[in-house]
C-alpha cells in the first residue's frame, strides 16, 4: 500500500527581487533571497516610514512573515494592503502580487483550493499586464506547482514548475538561488515519479546552495531535508537519517520556537525509522512533530491530519485498532473544518476538507483497522458495516476529487490510489456477504460495484464527455475549436515524449503551457454555458447487476476480475442473464511465471511449457461452473491478464504429446470477446447483423521507408483486395486506400466517420513507456505529415464504425496501469468512437493474418446474424485446421474488443 503517498516537503519557492527602484528593496530582497526573514521585516519597518511607495515593502513583509509561520499578521498585512492600492495606476500588477502572496499564505494555511485560485488569478493578471514571461510570474507558477503537488496532481505541477524554471533560466545565471529553488522543486515532482532523477534535481541544487551560502544554511535544510526523503525511498536509511539531523540542526537555530519546517523534519525520522522497523522511536518522533505542527499551525491543517494517519498506521501494525481508530478519526477532524466528533463510528461528508487526499487515507486507513478489528479481535459484523459505510464515503470522495482534476495523467494516478480504495471495497462488500445475516445478495452487488468502479473511469468518463457534447447541442464551431486544441496539446505532448533538446523542450513546454490553459478555460466557459453537458459528463455510475443482465442474450455470460494486490487474491464475478456468482481465490505464486510461460510457449512453438502454463491458468481463472446454454464469454481483464488470449486457455489436460491443433483449447467451447469494463458495455448499444455494415475503409501502405527499419508487408495487398471484393460482391459501398493513397492526410481528413467498418493493414508500434508514442504507420505525402498516426492523434479522431479492425503487429499492447488497465491503441480507438475493435497481442505473418482476416470478413458476410466474435470464432478455427498455420502463434494473438 502506498502509505506516503502525501509526502508534504517543504516546497523551496524563494522570493523574487520586484523592482530594483533603490537601495532599499534591493538589500530587502537580498535578505529574503538569504532566508533572513526577520532581518528583512526589521529593515523593512525601518525604511517604511520615508518610503514614497510602501506597497511593494509590505508585500515583501507579508512574504517574510509566511515563511516565519506568522499567518496571521500576513494575512492582515496583505488585506491592508489591497484596500490602499485599487486607485493606484499600477493596479493590476500589485493585485497580481497579492492574489500571489494570497496563494501562498493559504497553502501555508492548508487550504489548497482556495491557493490555486489565488494563484492562477495572479497569473492571469500578470498576463494581462504584459509580465507573463517576468521573474514575478516564475514565482507564482511555482507556487502553484507546488500546491497542486500537495493535491497529488504531479503532472500538472510538473508543467507548471518547468516553465518556471525556463522563464528563471531566461533571466538568471545559472547558478542564481532561484534555479536551485527550481531544481528542488522539480525534485519533490520526480520523488514521486523517477526517483534518480529527483536525486539528480537536489544535488543541482545543493550545489548552487552549498557555492552560495556554505552548508549552515536554510536552503541547505530545505534539500537535506529532499534528499533524506529520496534516500528513504530507496531503502537507504543510515544516509537518510544523516541528512533528516543535518537538517533539523539548522532549523533548530533558525526558528528556537515550534515551526512547521522542524515539525516536518521530525514527522521524515519518524518514518524513517518506522521502515527500519523501530515501532517506539518512530512514534515518538510522530508525537514531537504532531505537538509541534498543532503549535505553529493550529489544530486544523492537513499536516496535523497527516501525522495522525502516520500514527494510526503505526496502532495498526501493532495490533491496538482501538488506538489506531481513534487516531484515523483525529486525522479526519484535523483535515475538515466543521468536523469535530470523536466518535469512531462517525464519518464526515465528502464535500469539504483541506486535503482531499489525506481524507482519503484516512478514510482507506479507518476502513482497513475496522476489518482488521472484526477478523482479530471482536468478530462484530458491526465493524465491517461501517468499514463499507466508511468506503462509500471513501469513493464518494473520489468522484468528487477526479471533477477537480482536469489532467489525464493525473487522473490515472488518482485510479492507482483509488485502486486500494476498492480493494477494500471489494473484499469487506464480499466478507460480509459470507457473515451477515441478511443482505448477502446486496454486499455481493456491491462487491462487484466496488471491482467495477476500478476499472477504466477515465476512458469511461471521457466517452460520456463526447456523448455529452452531443446530447447538449453545443454548437459544431465550438466542438471544431476544441479539436484543434486537444490536437495541438497532443501534438507537444508527443513531441515532449520524443527526447527533444533542452533548448526545444523549454519552447514546447511553454507553447504546452499557454494550450492547455486555454483548454481549461474553453472547458470552464463550456460547462457554465452549457449546464446540461457539465449534469451529462460525469454520469458515469457503475452498472448494477440487474442492469447487465437486461443487457446479456441468453447464451452470453459476463466474466470480471479483480486482484486484491495486497492480500494476494482473486475475485471473479461471472454473470448471465439468471445467474451472479463470485469465486474468491489465493492468487497462485507462480501466477505472473504462468502468463509469462503461455506468452514463451506461443513464441517458440514449445507444445509442453504452453500446455502447462495454459492449463494451470485455465484452472485458475475459468468459473468451474458456467451453465451448460453459454457459448458466448465476454471477458474483462485485470492487470496483466490483459494481455492474454483466452482463446489459448486449456480447458482440459492434455493427453500424450499432441499436435496443437489437438489441443482442448477454450476457443473450441466459446466465442470470446474482451471489454474494458462492463460501464463501457451499457454505454455502447449493441446491434446483432450485417445490417449496422453499410460502408467500408480499407487501407494498407504496403511499404515503408527504409529509415523507418520497418518490413515491406507485400501480403496485405492482396488482403485488402480481397477484403475489398467480399464487400463489393455483398453491394456494400467501399473504398480501397492501397500504397502511396493510405496516407495520414486521408485518415485524419474527417472521412473516416462515414464509414461502418474500417480495416487496416499496417505496421503498428506500441511504446510501453510512453503510451503517445504508440503508432499506426501510413505513408508519408506530405511536408506537413510523417505518416506515423500516433495514439494521441487517434484520441482525435472521430469514429462511427461498428467494427475496426488493425491487422498490424501488437496494437493490443500497451501501458498496463493500476485503475485504468492497458493504455495504447486500442484505448486510443475507443475513446475516438469505434464500437468494437479487433487488434494483435504480438507480430505474426502477413500471409497468415490476411488468411484470418479474409475468412473473418467471409463468416461475417455468409452469418449475418452472428456476433463479430462468432465470426472471429469460425476464422480461428478454421486456419487452426490448416497444417502450416494449426499453432495458436498465428491465431491466437487476434482479439475483439467489444459488445
Amino acid at each position: 500500500m502506498l502509505r506516503s503517498f502525501l509526502i508534504l516537503l517543504f516546497a523551496s519557492v524563494s522570493f523574487v527581487g520586484i523592482s530594483q527602484q533603490n537601495n532599499e528593496l534591493a538589500i530587502v530582497d537580498s535578505l529574503l533571497l538569504d532566508a533572513r526573514y526577520q532581518e528583512a521585516i526589521e529593515h523593512i519597518d525601518a525604511a517604511l516610514g520615508k518610503s514614497k511607495n510602501p506597497i511593494i515593502l509590505n508585500l515583501k513583509k507579508a512574504s517574510a512573515l509566511i515563511r516565519l509561520g506568522q499567518l496571521a499578521y500576513a494575512e492582515a498585512l496583505l488585506k491592508k494592503t489591497q484596500a490602499s492600492v485599487q486607485q493606484e495606476k499600477d493596479v493590476l500588477y500589485y493585485n497580481a502580487l497579492i492574489a500571489m502572496y494570497y496563494g501562498s499564505l493559504y497553502q501555508n494555511q492548508g487550504r489548497n483550493d482556495l491557493a490555486i485560485e489565488q494563484l492562477q488569478q495572479a497569473i492571469k493578471a500578470l498576463e494581462q499586464d504584459n509580465r507573463s514571461s517576468s521573474l514575478e510570474a516564475a514565482e507564482a507558477l511555482a507556487y502553484l506547482g507546488n500546491v497542486y503537488r500537495t493535491t497529488g496532481k504531479f503532472a500538472e505541477a510538473e508543467e507548471q514548475l518547468q516553465l518556471a524554471l525556463s522563464i528563471r533560466q531566461e533571466k538568471l545565471s545559472e547558478t542564481h538561488e532561484l534555479i536551485a529553488a527550481s531544481y528542488n522543486d522539480l525534485g519533490l515532482i520526480y520523488s514521486q515519479l523517477d526517483p534518480d532523477k529527483a536525486l539528480n534535481y537536489y544535488e543541482r541544487a545543493l550545489a548552487i546552495y552549498g557555492r552560495l551560502h556554505g552548508q549552515d544554511h536554510p536552503k541547505i535544510a530545505i534539500t537535506n531535508t529532499n534528499l533524506g526523503v529520496a534516500y528513504r525511498s530507496e531503502k537507504l536509511y543510515g544516509d537518510a537519517i544523516v541528512y533528516f539531523e543535518s537538517a533539523l540542526k539548522i532549523w533548530e537555530k533558525m526558528y528556537p520556537s515550534p515551526h512547521p519546517n522542524k515539525a516536518l523534519v521530525l514527522m521524515n525520522l519518524g518514518q524513517t525509522y518506522s521502515s527500519m522497523g523501530n515501532t517506539k522511536v518512530a512514534l515518538e518522533f510522530y508525537e514531537k512533530a504532531r505537538v509541534m505542527y498543532e503549535s505553529a499551525q493550529g489544530r486544523k491543517h492537513p499536516d496535523v491530519a497527516y501525522v495522525y494517519n502516520l500514527i494510526g498506521n503505526e496502532m495498526a501494525s501493532q495490533a491496538k485498532f482501538d488506538e489506531a481508530l481513534h487516531n484515523y478519526q483525529k486525522a479526519m477532524i484535523a483535515n475538515i473544518p466543521g468536523f469535530n466528533t470523536e466518535d469512531i463510528f462517525a464519518n464526515p461528508d465528502s464535500k469539504s476538507y483541506y486535503n482531499g487526499n489525506q481524507l482519503l487515507y484516512s478514510l482507506m486507513y479507518k476502513a482497513e483497522a475496522l476489518e482488521a478489528r472484526h477478523l482479530h479481535k471482536t468478530l462484530k459484523v458491526s465493524d465491517l458495516l461501517f468499514g463499507i459505510e466508511t468506503l462509500q464515503t471513501a469513493d464518494s470522495l473520489i468522484d468528487r476529487i477526479r471533477k477537480q482534476i482536469t489532467n489525464e495523467s493525473d487522473k490515472i494516478s488518482l485510479g492507482a490510489i483509488s485502486n486500494e480504495v476498492y480493494a477494500d471495497g471489494v473484499r469487506i462488500s464480499y466478507l460480509l456477504s459470507d457473515v451477515a445475516f441478511k443482505h448477502k445478495k446486496v454486499y455481493r452487488e456491491l462487491s462487484f460495484y466496488f471491482a467495477e468502479k476500478s476499472k477504466s473511469a477515465v476512458l469511461l468518463e471521457a466517452i460520456s464527455e463526447t456523448n455529452a457534447k452531443s446530447f447538449a447541442n453545443i454548437p459544431d464551431e465550438l466542438l471544431e475549436e476544441e479539436k484543434n486544441l486537444k490536437a495541438g496539446i497532443a501534438l507537444i505532448a508527443q513531441k515532449l515524449a520524443q527526447k527533444p533538446s533542452e533548448e526545444e523542450e523549454k519552447s514546447l513546454r511553454e507553447t504546452l503551457f499557454g494550450l492547455n490553459r486555454r483548454y481549461q478555460e474553453f472547458t470552464i466557459q463550456l460547462e457554465s454555458q452549457y449546464p446540461e453537458y457539465y449534469n451529462l459528463k460525469f454520469n458515469t455510475a457503475s452498472p448494477a447487476i440487474a442492469q447487465l443482465q437486461l443487457l446479456m442474450p441468453e447464451e452470453t455470460a459476463l466474466i470480471s476480475y479483480f486482484i486484491d494486490e495486497k492480500n494476494a487474491r482473486l475475485y471473479t464475478y461471472l454473470i448471465s442473464k439468471t445467474k451472479f456468482t463470485i469465486t474468491d481465490a489465493a492468487l497462485p505464486p507462480a501466477y505472473d511465471k504462468y502468463l509469462t510461460g503461455l506468452r514463451n510457449g506461443l513464441f517458440f512453438s514449445e507444445v509442453q511449457a504452453f500446455s502447462e502454463a495454459s492449463r494451470n491458468l485455465n484452472k485458475f481463472l475459468v468459473p468451474k461452473r458456467i451453465p451448460r446454454k453459454i457459448n458466448d464469454l465476454v471477458v474483462i481483464p485485470t492487470g496483466r491478464m490483459s494481455i492474454v488470449p483466452f482463446e489459448t486457455l486449456l480447458t482440459k489436460d492434455p493427453k500424450g504429446n499432441p499436435n496443437f491443433n489437438e489441443l482442448p483449447y477454450l476457443l473450441k467451447d466459446y466465442s470470446i470477446r474482451y471489454e474494458f469494463s462492463a460501464g463501457l458495455m451499457l454505454q455502447k448499444k449493441r446491434e446483432v447483423g450485417m445490417d449496422k455494415i453499410s460502408s467500408v475503409m480499407v487501407c494498407a501502405p504496403v511499404s515503408f521507408p527504409e529509415n523507418d527499419n520497418l518490413i515491406d508487408l507485400p501480403g496485405t495487398e492482396d488482403e485488402v483486395n480481397t477484403i475489398a471484393s467480399l464487400f463489393r460482391e455483398n453491394n456494400i459501398q467501399t473504398q480501397v486506400y492501397l500504397r502511396k493513397q493510405a496516407t495520414e492526410t486521408v485518415v485524419k481528413s474527417g472521412s473516416l466517420k462515414n464509414y461502418s467498418l474500417i480495416h487496416f493493414a499496417t505496421h503498428g508500434i506500441v511504446d510501453e513507456s510512453n503510451p503517445e508514442l504508440s503508432r499506426i504507420y501510413l505513408q508519408n505525402e506530405s511536408a506537413s505529415e510523417d505518416g506515423n498516426l500516433f495514439a494521441g492523434e487517434i484520441y482525435n479522431l472521430q469514429f462511427n464504425a461498428d467494427l475496426v479492425a488493425l491487422s498490424a503487429c501488437e496494437t493490443g499492447l500497451g501501458k498496463i496501469s493500476k485503475g485504468e488497465g492497458v493504455i495504447g491503441l486500442s484505448r486510443a480507438l475507443v475513446y475516438a468512437g469505434a464500437r468494437n475493435i479487433v487488434v494483435s497481442f504480438w507480430s505474426v505473418a502477413d500471409e497468415s493474418t490476411a488468411q484470418l482476416m479474409t475468412d473473418f470478413y467471409r463468416q461475417m458476410l455468409e452469418n449475418k446474424n452472428n456476433t463479430y466474435s462468432q465470426d472471429l470464432r469460425h476464422a480461428k478455427l478454421k486456419l487452426m485446421k490448416s497444417e502450416k498455420y494449426q499453432s495458436p502463434f498465428y491465431w491466437a494473438p487476434f482479439v475483439l474488443i467489444g459488445f
